[in-house]
């Protein structure tokens, strides 16, 4: 009778490390994705002398960490003047995270000068 609490404790400290393991895709709060967009969206408008464009890409659910740094790196790299968001700024109302850009697309063609 002793082992089977040892055994079930165990199986539980078992289960609990190997659960650290899993890979959870990372996500950001509505409320910080919105920050970075305006950060990257007011650098740009400051580098260009122009105001911020409306209307503002609004953010209401969790965004995919990887699709949010491409669209706040599209915005800063983007070209003046500013008056729109790049295409890459869809990507953060997806919810899976955007793979690997293959090597032969070419990102500024494809997700910077495309505007939304």
């Amino acid at each position: 009778m002793r082992r089977i609490p040892a055994v079930l404790i165990a199986v539980l400290l078992s289960v609990s490390v190997l659960s650290q393991n899993c890979v959870r895709p990372e996500v950001v709060t509505p409320k910080d994705s919105q920050s970075q967009i305006y950060a990257a969206a007011s650098f740009l408008a400051n580098k260009c002398g122009t105001p911020i464009p409306v209307p503002f890409p609004i953010v209401v659910d969790d965004v995919q960490q990887k699709n949010l740094d491409l669209c706040t790196i599209a915005i800063t790299k983007s070209e003046c003047p500013f008056v729109s968001y790049p295409f890459a700024c869809v990507l953060i109302y997806v919810d899976k995270p955007l793979d690997d850009v293959p090597w032969y697309l070419n990102f500024q063609e494809v997700f910077i000068k495309n505007k939304i």
